[in-house]
């Protein structure tokens, strides 16, 4: 982000009251780079079952449960699991 958009946005974010300053300057820094959220890893839905040792309709139950989280992609079609969610029910 170039120091103008930086500022211009900084100008837009203070005149916005309902947006706190600590989030407007969180945003700021994760669009510039320096704050980064690691993505989650995927696991494929297949692959998952494969792991887990049941069919592809279980995870989707498992999910509806909440032990599973799910990742959606375009049009929130479900294209896996997170690794982190598949190792935990893997270790249960």
């Amino acid at each position: 982000m170039n120091t103008q958009t930086e500022t211009a946005t900084r100008a837009l974010w203070a005149a916005d009251s309902t947006i706190p300053r600590e989030r407007a300057e969180a945003a700021i820094r994760l669009v510039k780079g320096e704050e980064a959220a690691p993505l989650p890893r995927i696991v494929r839905t297949k692959e998952a079952a494969r792991l887990l040792g049941v069919t592809t309709k279980t995870l989707r139950a498992w999910a509806a449960r909440g032990a599973l989280v799910p990742i959606y992609g375009k049009n929130r079609l479900r294209i896996g699991y997170t690794e982190a969610s598949v190792r935990a029910l893997a270790e249960a």
